[in-house]
């Protein structure tokens, strides 16, 4: 049973260090900031496992947004319009992030 949890974490431990993140998936040119001051997919073709990473920074902006707003008397779409003008200046030199139009710009 020992040896059973000790290659289950060292297995658990090992995807996880694979697992891309906000800035390798951005690096990639997969995902960009949009113009709502949430992430989104810049390719088609993009995988699951992006969707998901994409879906999971957007709630976490989301919950943060919410609060942000109701402490400053704005609304989320407000905060994400904020939001969004900080991320461009803060997006890395190639890079992608959506134009005011909605159309992917690299930086």
């Amino acid at each position: 049973m020992k040896n059973f949890l000790v290659l289950f974490f060292a297995v658990f431990i090992s995807a996880n260090a694979y697992a891309l993140d906000l800035q390798q998936a951005k690096d990639q040119g997969l995902i960009g900031e949009a113009n709502t001051g949430y992430v989104a997919v810049v390719t088609s073709t993009a995988s699951q496992e992006v969707r998901q990473l994409v879906s999971s920074v957007n709630n976490h902006r989301q919950a943060r947004y919410k609060k942000i707003a109701v402490s400053h008397g704005l609304t989320s779409s407000e905060v994400g319009r904020l939001a969004y003008q900080k991320a461009i200046e803060k997006t890395k030199s190639g890079n992608y992030y959506q134009n005011a139009s909605g159309r992917w710009v690299k930086k």
